[in-house]
């Protein structure tokens, strides 16, 4: 999934440890969890702020869009 197309700022993460370190060091609008990530609805629960779990055929632009109705007009940054 390309959201840099879109004009969002990402960074990947391998844990929730690495997560928390980004939201700490950066200004982390939403986190995005991938359909593939094994545990991703126990992740999802330790994690604070807005947290999407995508389900295996969402695309780009479905996300692009989901995220311009939580933050319309502001520029946000996907983790």
């Amino acid at each position: 999934m390309r959201l840099e197309l879109f004009g969002h700022q990402v960074w990947e993460a391998l844990d929730v440890s690495q997560v928390l370190f980004l939201c700490e060091q950066h200004r982390v609008d939403a986190i995005v969890i991938a359909a593939e990530i094994e545990s991703g609805e126990l992740i999802e629960k330790q994690l604070r702020g807005t947290v999407m779990r995508l389900k295996p055929n969402t695309d780009a632009a479905y996300v692009d869009w989901d995220l311009s109705q939580l933050f319309p007009k502001k520029n946000i940054t996907i983790q």
